[in-house]
């Protein structure tokens, strides 16, 4: 199918089925995930994984982690930085013993139980921030703890990642792992002064151009370009376009731009990425394990909830509080999908392994955004009892 007639296909179908989605009460979300999987390999087969629909879904989540930084208030991350730690180190504790141990138990090798208990640390902040934004939550104490901790996490599984790779791989040592822990360093400390002294210099001059789209041309290059350095260094390049992000939130340009980049990627890369999200099924020889992914589905839930909920109980939040922060980190979408395609690439797990993980990943992506709106309609219900 030509590749532009399945763009198209791809952005109908997914506003009618987030329309639909809304009617039901549940995020929108929920309806461009189905899009990919009743659109691909999974059900009718109609639409494949391609390197187009894979470069548009790149700049998709790109583009929605920079737009996060954006609407991020710094001086909130920066007074809900001990929460955010706490989430943070909990939310890859307890998946990380919880898949371990269930993984030796149901005969995987110590290996591929490592891998897959990293890969179910992961947390995907893209979906979770596209559900706070349609709650009008981002804004809010519970939404500042869960942008931090989401970050800390990735940055976390990065460093671990690298780490584990190095320990399966032949002739890697304790130096690559020195240098992943330099580079990670570094790029923050870059980050920095860039913000610090010459973003202020590079805004001056560029003032001074006089061309269409300027500022909106110069955020795009600035997220881009993180992205790229964050990638190069090692780490996540949606790490990168977050700090673009943040770095661009404490001026006027970032306030500028801020609704131009939300509408071009509401409406053509955004839905692309989360439909490629649900491309990547297929339930071919999945019969065979029905109980593994009913036991990894539950427990995907339950290692993140319980994570994120004693994090946040840890450091004062109420029950209702801590719930929308536990709910927020469930969804693990395009981080963990990155990382098993990669253990698949590697050998470190097989094929039929790499499907079952793929549908653990989109089941507890799909429940996340409902479990997470349930928690703030409660809350919100329980805050208004209080006001009457």
């Amino acid at each position: 199918m030509s590749f532009l007639l399945v763009i198209s296909l791809i952005l109908i179908i997914t506003k009618v089925m987030e329309h639909l989605a809304v009617k039901l009460s549940l995020p929108s979300v929920v309806g461009s995930l189905m899009v990919g999987i009743l659109l691909g390999p999974a059900v009718l087969g109609i639409v494949q994984e391609s390197e187009g629909i894979s470069l548009l879904s790149h700049i998709g989540v790109i583009l929605l982690m920079f737009l996060a930084g954006i609407e991020s208030d710094f001086n909130r991350l920066k007074k809900y930085l001990k929460p955010s730690v706490a989430v943070a180190i909990l939310g890859i504790i307890m998946p990380m013993v919880m898949f371990y141990l269930t993984s030796l138990l149901f005969g995987f090798g110590s290996k591929e139980g490592l891998f897959i208990s990293l890969i179910f640390s992961a947390t995907s902040l893209s979906i979770t921030i596209q559900v706070l934004k349609e709650l009008n939550y981002v804004q809010t104490r519970e939404g500042s703890v869960v942008v931090g901790a989401a970050l800390l996490d990735d940055i976390m599984v990065v460093i671990l990642l690298n780490i584990v790779m190095s320990l399966l791989t032949p002739g890697v040592g304790l130096a690559q792992v020195g240098q992943l822990l330099l580079a990670t360093v570094l790029f923050f400390v870059g980050v920095f002064l860039f913000q610090r002294f010459l973003l202020p210099i590079i805004l001056k001059i560029y003032d001074k151009v006089s061309v269409p789209e300027k500022n909106l041309a110069f955020g795009l290059a600035l997220a881009f370009l993180f992205s790229f350095i964050a990638e190069t260094l090692g780490m996540s390049d949606i790490i990168g376009a977050f700090f673009a992000g943040i770095m661009l939130s404490q001026t006027e340009v970032g306030h500028e731009i801020e609704g131009k980049i939300e509408q071009i990627n509401t409406a053509l890369f955004a839905p692309v990425f989360f439909v490629s999200i649900g491309l990547d099924l297929s339930f071919h020889g999945l019969g065979k394990y029905w109980y593994l992914i009913i036991i990894f589905s539950i427990l995907a839930v339950l290692s993140k909830y319980i994570g994120g909920f004693f994090g946040a109980k840890f450091d004062g939040f109420d029950r209702k509080s801590a719930a929308i922060i536990g709910a927020s980190m469930i969804s693990r979408g395009e981080m963990a999908l990155i990382l098993v395609s990669l253990g698949l690439k590697q050998a470190i797990i097989s094929e039929s392994l790499y499907a079952l993980i793929v549908l653990v990943v989109i089941i507890s992506t799909v429940a996340a955004p409902i479990l997470l709106k349930q928690a703030v309609v409660t809350k919100q219900k329980s805050m208004a009892k209080e006001r009457l």
